[in-house]
């Protein structure tokens, strides 16, 4: 099983975008529990996703961008 951070998180979640694409049932399956398995971290990346003003997409964000944000959203709090 691999580790869960940022990194991976994003992984996952482009994976899953990826596994919808496609129509697999059975790879949309694994790709949603790989998701899951990330659970804190997904949502921090999808949290930061949500009305970013630096046009980042899933496609090209990076943890380091995602931990910015985390950590300007907390400075606002």
């Amino acid at each position: 099983m691999k580790g869960v951070n940022l990194t991976n998180a994003i992984a996952a979640l482009r994976a899953r975008v990826r596994a919808r694409r496609s129509g697999d049932a059975l790879l949309l399956a694994q790709a949603e529990l790989d998701v899951k398995a990330q659970d804190p971290y997904c949502a921090q990346v999808q949290q930061a996703l949500i009305q970013n003003r630096d046009n980042m997409t899933l496609n090209n964000v990076t943890a380091g961008w995602v931990k910015s944000r985390m950590r300007e959203k907390g400075a606002q709090s």
